[in-house]
């Protein structure tokens, strides 16, 4: 075979794999899933630090509503089919507002771990998560606001830097950012400026 023929069919056969090579490639990048970039709202692993499925768990937690300010909301905590079942109605009356559940102390030694997740089912309000030390004066909390969408359960998870010191609904200045490793309780509280009945489901509490 003359050598130009030759030279010619090699690069004929090469252009030939090239091509193939390229729409085998594009066709596997193309229907290949993409990666799970929201990994910890679709079952990634978690720490359950409260779960509802203890049948004592619904004593270890306290009502705190308004009324310790004149107000008439009201509200608490109970569980149904193993799931904390946070709900009863808040009123504006009398300059009231809000109503909040408060867990009995527990040392969690979270130092290790990077924020808070709930597994929650609500109603369309927003809610706050409430964490104790014994950095702030009492009654203070670091809170975090969340409203989960209606009706759907989903996951919630709020790393430590959302949590915000609070005391009175005022944000506290000069205090240093939440330590984890002493965080002694945990509270839900609902204070969005509306009057009605409210419902927020909780599966469990943990970590990340």
């Amino acid at each position: 075979m003359p050598r130009f023929l030759l030279l010619t069919l090699i690069v004929v056969v090469s252009t030939v794999a090239a091509m193939f090579a390229f729409l085998f490639f594009s066709d596997v990048q193309a229907t290949e899933p993409k990666a799970n970039v929201n990994a910890q709202t679709q079952g990634a692993p978690m720490t359950h630090l409260i779960d509802f499925q203890d049948s004592d768990e619904a004593g270890r937690w306290r009502a705190i509503n308004d009324g310790v300010m004149g107000g008439i909301s009201r509200g608490g905590m109970r569980v149904e089919d193993g799931i904390g079942v946070f709900s009863g109605e808040t009123s504006l009356a009398n300059n009231g507002g809000f109503a909040s559940v408060r867990r009995d102390p527990e040392a969690f030694d979270l130092g290790d771990r990077h924020g808070m997740a709930l597994e929650v089912r609500g109603d369309g309000r927003a809610y706050q998560l409430r964490l104790y030390t014994d950095q702030l004066p009492d009654g203070a909390a670091y809170r975090a606001e969340f409203q989960p969408i209606a009706d759907e359960w989903q996951r919630v998870t709020l790393p430590w830097h959302a949590f915000e010191p609070m005391f009175r609904g005022r944000r506290l200045g000069n205090v240093a950012p939440i330590d984890p490793a002493r965080i002694d309780q945990v509270g839900l509280m609902i204070v969005d400026r509306q009057a009605g009945p409210f419902r927020l489901e909780v599966a469990w509490l943990g970590t990340p």
